[in-house]
């Protein structure tokens, strides 16, 4: 098994000198068994337009193989308006650029998966999560329909889990911290997009439960859902979902 994964800072990896931010990525490992290969493309500020400009996608496409898996994760980057050299819009360039992922990919045998970008954490003044993505989540979720490729929305899936850690509690999950806590960061840091150790967790699990889902309605799949590893309580809700999905057909 082989998984190949391509989008920004929220995924990328992270090595000592930038800890604690972590990657979500870097806690997939721990979802799959010993000796799966994971292969992190994902680099700090790119967008699906500067992945591709600065040669970084000619790298996963000569990379990838038949029957890879290829995570793909854009968006906090593609939003920022005030730059030209990573902006794409909702409904142009950005669905242009993933649908050319996938064709590309496909090409070579791989299977792409595309993600929803994960949530900030921005509650307003009566605690409640702010939607700061805009029309970025919807638009991967139509090129993932159009396509025809599975897409896990991380979108939603992390902003009903902030919801539900509360305001105060989930900043331990992102890299928004005082000084002194941290060697790489004496004067603290207040960052409600960049994950620490917990947040990457949290949000590798996530990933992971919506990855055993994918056989029943993507068979090429098959075998990656097969292989994913979740927690006893995970694997409990997943089957009296299964359980209620074939009551109600």
């Amino acid at each position: 098994m082989r998984i190949l994964t391509m989008g920004d800072s929220i995924m990328q990896y992270n090595d000592c000198t930038t800890y604690p931010n972590t990657g979500w990525v870097q806690m997939l490992p721990l979802f799959f068994p010993q000796g799966t290969e994971i292969l992190n493309f994902a680099r700090n500020g790119r967008s699906t337009k500067s992945f591709i400009d600065e040669g970084r996608f000619e790298r996963v496409r000569t990379e990838a193989q038949a029957g890879d898996i290829v995570l793909i994760g854009f968006a906090h980057n593609d939003e920022k308006s005030n730059d030209s050299t990573r902006y794409t819009d909702a409904r142009s360039l950005f669905r242009k650029n993933l649908a050319y992922f996938i064709t590309e990919l496909r090409a070579v045998g791989a299977l792409p998966i595309l993600l929803t970008p994960v949530a900030r954490r921005k509650f307003d003044e009566n605690g409640v999560l702010e939607d700061t993505h805009g029309e970025y989540p919807e638009a991967v979720r139509i090129v993932a329909a159009e396509q025809q490729v599975p897409c896990i929305d991380l979108t939603t899936l992390s902003m009903a889990a902030l919801e539900k850690i509360g305001c105060e509690t989930s900043k331990g999950l992102f890299m928004n911290f005082p000084p002194h806590l941290y060697t790489n960061y004496p004067e603290g840091k207040s960052d409600n997009s960049h994950l620490r150790p917990d947040g990457a967790f949290l949000i590798s699990r996530l990933a992971a439960t919506e990855f055993t889902k994918l056989s029943a309605d993507w068979p090429a799949y098959a075998d990656f859902a097969k292989s994913v590893i979740v927690f006893a309580a995970d694997r409990e809700a997943l089957d009296k979902e299964i359980q209620d999905e074939k009551l109600m057909a």
